[in-house]
């Protein structure tokens, strides 16, 4: 019995982990904001996690914003990884330009 309780607690502790670690991103469509400008056409001829990470971006600018950039594109400008992928801001964090660096 003492057997039974043991595999029974690690099957309900696996299947917590696991269950934990499935991710909603995964099966989450992305679609870029109206505010946004479109994505531009440097963009629109990658691939499909290229588009979905400007706009993921575009996004989270705040959590993006926070990310250092190891590229070292600091030497054009950049402050952070968000500079990578948005070149200028408008109202509301509406993104007016986009960066060509996020594709290489």
């Amino acid at each position: 019995m003492k057997r039974m309780t043991t595999f029974f607690f690690l099957f309900i502790l696996l299947a917590i982990i696991v269950a934990g670690c499935s991710s909603k991103l995964d099966n989450q469509s992305w679609k870029l904001d109206k505010k946004h400008n479109p994505l531009p056409d440097f963009v629109l001829n990658s691939s499909e996690k290229v588009q979905e990470t400007y706009i993921m971006a575009s996004t989270y600018p705040d959590v993006v914003a926070q990310v250092p950039c190891y590229c070292g594109c600091v030497a054009d400008g950049h402050k952070s990884n968000l500079d990578c992928f948005v070149k200028s801001v408008g109202e509301d964090n509406a993104v007016q330009q986009w960066d060509s660096h996020g594709i290489s």
